[in-house]
């Protein structure tokens, strides 16, 4: 374990020897983080059985790695053994922030402990049997709800019906989807749920209020598959946006420093998508010194940029490429260019 995974687990581990029931883990946790159970519920038949019944419902949204991590708790659990291999902090905070899972720190090794209570449920929801087709379904609605907040920034909930409507024989109601998307936020989600809408957790007010704004009065673009897929996991390293590699390896021989680099590579797919004013391009590329002064730089820097956001889909438009955007309305989105670079004082 590095050092910095061991400050991690280090920080969320309770110093105690592991105790089982989910009311001596609860109580353990709350005096590790010197907090108490909300509205004064601690202790109370309520608050152990709203945790109880929020982890029946998560078992059915987790993914493979969540599920394995799992598996993980409750063989440590069931053998009280410490816990020294697959040691990742990911997936361990999924479930201690949902109150599922208990680590303990006790005589210098680690101890994962899913309650017996939970552990009860655990055993029940897995013998189900229709757990396998509920779970990937539930998982590929969750891919879906991934890729649309990637697509969007932010969208209806009836929207998220609309689209896996669209791609599926089995359909869903409205309500369904907006009791899925509510217990997928609260369980393990970058978004919220609020008013109808998906909104993107990293957004602040105002980022959300201007957005609003600029899509009132657009359409939704409907995505393929394909485009789901792609949109699924946007980690800005994978490339999978047609000119998101070329544009990486432009950059990639101007800028030595490989931690500057991914920055300005995230800054620039991010403007993308956000369809940014080109002055904060300038500035992003002026923070690494890039050739700003060199003709040549700026001219294959545009073109790339240019090819790039033309094949992003943009927030800005409702999930619309440029391209398609000016197929679709006949407005006309102008290519982008730098400004002029910024005149120093003498």
């Amino acid at each position: 374990m590095d050092t910095e995974m061991e400050k991690l687990f280090g920080y969320a581990a309770i110093q105690s020897a592991p105790m089982y029931s989910l009311e001596e883990c609860v109580a353990a946790e709350e005096q590790h983080r010197q907090i108490h159970a909300p509205d004064g519920a601690e202790g109370s038949a309520e608050y152990f059985e709203e945790i109880k019944e929020r982890f029946r419902t998560a078992l059915y949204l987790c993914d493979e790695r969540e599920r394995d991590f799992l598996s993980l708790a409750v063989e440590s659990t069931v053998n009280k053994l410490a816990w020294t291999e697959n040691m990742t902090y990911y997936p361990f905070r999924i479930f201690s922030n949902n109150d599922f899972i208990y680590l303990f720190l006790w005589e210098e090794q680690y101890y994962l402990v899913l309650p017996d209570e939970l552990m009860t449920i655990y055993n029940e929801v897995m013998a189900d049997a229709d757990f396998a087709a509920v779970n990937a379904r539930n998982v590929e609605m969750a891919d879906y709800a991934a890729a649309l907040l990637n697509l969007y920034g932010m969208y209806e909930i009836k929207w998220f019906a609309a689209v896996w409507n669209q791609h599926h024989k089995e359909k869903i109601s409205e309500e369904e989807a907006e009791q899925f998307l509510s217990d997928q936020a609260n369980f393990n989600a970058d978004y919220f749920t609020d008013v109808g809408f998906v909104l993107n957790e990293f957004m602040d007010d105002d980022e959300l209020e201007e957005l609003q704004e600029a899509i009132e009065r657009l359409d939704y673009y409907m995505p393929t598959k394909s485009v789901i897929r792609t949109y699924v996991q946007r980690g800005y390293d994978n490339s999978k946006i047609s000119g998101e590699q070329e544009m990486d390896d432009f950059l990639a021989g101007f800028i030595n420093d490989e931690q500057l680099l991914e920055i300005v590579q995230i800054g620039i797919t991010i403007s993308c998508e956000r369809m940014e004013d080109p002055a904060f391009i300038r500035d992003l590329l002026e923070d690494v010194a890039a050739p700003l002064h060199d003709d040549t730089f700026v001219e294959r820097f545009e073109r790339l940029y240019n090819n790039l956001r033309y094949n992003t889909h943009v927030w800005p438009l409702r999930g619309f490429t440029p391209l398609q955007y000016q197929i679709e309305t006949g407005n006309t989105i102008l290519p982008f260019k730098l400004p002029k670079r910024k005149k120093t004082k003498k």
